[in-house]
């Protein structure tokens, strides 16, 4: 038997051959790890289970319709051919189609998708925009054919007839619908105009609904310096487009409610701040009359003739004051002087003689005897009593 010989690059052409027509269309489970998105667009990543490596390609042609984003762990099957790649010699999978294992496929995307973007932060609280509750203009953006569109409008024509609506057709979903919307949000967000938009479209299965899961649409929701409404499917439905804009409604008809307040509701606050306005002014003008009333008063103090007057008032309140007091300090040194004059005439010589008592005076000078040692013995003198004048001699 002859031998075979080959050149390396016979050999793995050849057994590349053969894999690949041992090996089509064949479906392969596995968990993925070192996934690598290359600049190309392809997909490169290992397929690994408990003992063994298999390296797979899903190339751009394939994964443009790959509806969530692939992360290491993650259990999958594929779906293609085994094959070579020659100048390396290396066996790899081409991947056609791929699937979640045990979960579905759009599932999957929606979560993957929904944790990525959480992550990063376009679903904080703090960058929502606040919805004006009486806008100029609202934009809408959703399909002309659909119920949505119809329910919209006739709900603000009964709540709010005044407001100017721009209506922007899109396509709702299918492939291409994410691009249109956020084509449109990027359109009216140019018209300085609206100050609200409103996407959205009726209920549907996740499918249909896909167009508001999609990354793209997302990062223009959140990137819109407009405040956004979202409104898809039924009150049951969340996509990714009601985390990330400002807020979410849970039909078409409600977000219609929420855009604008009703006419009647306008009417009731307009009366309420009437109300209060006239409050406010009413306790201004009561307020600047007493200030005014005080700033009269001062500036008639300040009047000449005023001033006069009211210094005379104050001259003739310290006269009266005077008086008073001086009439006081009199009455009170009379009743002192009708004190002294009585006690001076119960002192007076008089007084004395009327009680019995008697005055001596000397006969050579006249003057009051206050002592017997004054006079001589022999010596005369007078003694005056209340019944007259004796004369008397000092005997010893």
């Amino acid at each position: 038997m002859r031998n075979l010989h080959y050149t390396v690059s016979e050999l793995i052409s050849k057994t590349r051959r053969v894999l690949e027509i041992s090996f089509k269309d064949i479906w392969v489970d596995g968990e993925i790890s070192n996934v690598h998105y290359h600049s190309s667009g392809h997909i490169y990543f290992t397929l690994k289970d408990g003992s063994s490596e298999l390296r797979c390609a899903m190339f751009k042609s394939t994964n443009r319709v790959l509806r969530f984003q692939l992360e290491d762990g993650m259990r999958i099957m594929i779906y293609g051919s085994l094959s070579i790649f020659e100048s390396r010699g290396q066996i790899q999978f081409i991947i056609e189609k791929l699937e979640v294992s045990g979960v579905g496929a759009l599932y999957q995307a929606y979560e993957t998708l929904k944790n990525k973007l959480e992550s990063e932060g376009l679903f904080s609280i703090d960058d929502k925009k606040t919805i004006k509750s009486i806008p100029k203009m609202v934009g809408i953006i959703t399909s002309n054919q659909g119920a949505a569109l119809k329910d919209i409008l006739n709900v603000l024509e009964r709540r709010a007839p005044f407001l100017n609506i721009i209506v922007c057709p899109t396509r709702v979903q299918g492939d291409g619908a994410a691009e249109e919307i956020s084509s449109a949000i990027i359109e009216l967000s140019n018209n300085r105009n609206i100050d609200t938009i409103i996407i959205g479209r009726g209920g549907g299965s996740i499918e249909d609904l896909w167009a508001f899961n999609e990354e793209v649409l997302a990062r223009t929701i959140y990137d819109c310096n407009i405040p956004i409404i979202s409104a898809v499917g039924h009150e049951t439905d969340f996509t990714i487009a009601d985390f990330v804009s400002d807020m979410r409604a849970a039909t078409p008809s409600v977000a219609a409610e929420l855009v604008c307040l009703s006419k009647y509701e306008i009417l009731q606050k307009m009366e309420s701040s009437y109300n209060e306005l006239i409050t406010i002014v009413n306790g201004l003008i009561n307020s600047k009359n007493f200030i005014l009333k005080n700033i009269s008063n001062q500036l008639s103090a300040l009047q000449p003739l005023n001033k006069i007057s009211a210094n005379k008032k104050s001259l003739n309140h310290i006269y009266n004051t005077i008086t008073k007091l001086i009439r006081y300090k009199l009455n009170n040194n009379n009743y002192d002087l009708d004190g002294y004059e009585k006690q001076l005439n119960n002192l007076g010589p008089k007084q004395v003689l009327d009680r019995g008592y008697s005055i001596a005076t000397s006969k050579e000078t006249n003057k009051i005897i206050r002592s017997a040692k004054s006079i001589m013995t022999g010596d005369l003198f007078s003694l005056q009593t209340r019944e007259g004048i004796l004369e008397a001699e000092k005997i010893s």
